[in-house]
């Protein structure tokens, strides 16, 4: 009797993973797939380099999130075996993540994450955002006190919504949505210039700019040296 595989979803911390049944006369994956972050050989599949994508992805994603890590192999693991299940059913691994690896894998890491961390981190690098962008200012007007008006307050809110919404999704902007965001900052400056004018609402000195971004900066460096790391592996 030929048994019909079939699919069922579950759901991990959060995240939703199409889990396949196991066909009974099916074997195991291929012996020589490579671990959670390595690159592909030459003699791969190209269903083994998907697989090896999405799991450097999704490492590279928990990383930049602060995921501990203990959590991380755990979670690349039962990810990695989620993947090899369903290739041994003859499924790719976008029909186990969906269409957005770094979706799912942010959607995974904020489960995992406590409500209390999340918030923690977003209310310290949304000032370091802000205050970085006003850093940049103050060196290209190369000024110690920065006027601030209101189209230039309209391009800050837009870049500063953008970087934590992404933030909070997807885990990190890209070129792509630095350009889309950098354009409606633009756009709505330019009618906020019309509206009401270039008068300045208040001045920033540098003290209060850099003070901005003091909560954030262990974030951050712990954001660079995980982005460091991923970039290694995924070189490796």
């Amino acid at each position: 009797m030929t048994h019909q595989a079939t699919s069922e979803k579950t759901v991990r911390d959060g995240a939703r993973v199409t889990t396949p049944a196991r066909n009974p006369g099916a074997g195991p994956g291929p012996a020589s797939d490579p671990g959670p972050g390595e690159s592909p050989g030459p003699g791969q599949t190209a269903a083994t380099a998907e697989r090896t994508r999405v799991l450097a992805i999704c490492r590279s994603n928990w990383e930049y999130r602060g995921i501990d890590d203990a959590s991380l192999r755990e979670m690349l693991a039962e990810l990695s075996a989620h993947l090899e299940e369903a290739a041994a059913a003859g499924r790719s691994a976008q029909e186990v993540v969906g269409p957005d690896a770094k979706a799912f894998a942010a959607t995974w890491a904020r489960a995992r994450t406590p409500l209390h961390l999340r918030v923690l981190r977003m209310a310290a690098l949304t000032p370091f955002v802000l205050g970085a962008l006003l850093l940049f200012t103050h060196l290209i007007d190369w000024t110690l006190t920065l006027s601030v008006e209101a189209p230039r307050l309209a391009f800050y809110a837009v870049i500063l919504v953008g970087t934590v919404v992404v933030e909070t999704r997807r885990g990190s902007l890209g070129l792509k949505g630095w350009l889309v965001v950098g354009g409606l900052g633009v756009a709505l400056a330019q009618l906020s210039l019309s509206l009401t004018g270039d008068e300045a609402l208040f001045r920033m000195p540098l003290w209060a700019t850099l003070l901005l971004m003091v909560p954030g900066l262990p974030y951050a460096y712990v954001d660079t040296r995980a982005r460091k790391t991923a970039a290694a592996t995924a070189a490796e």
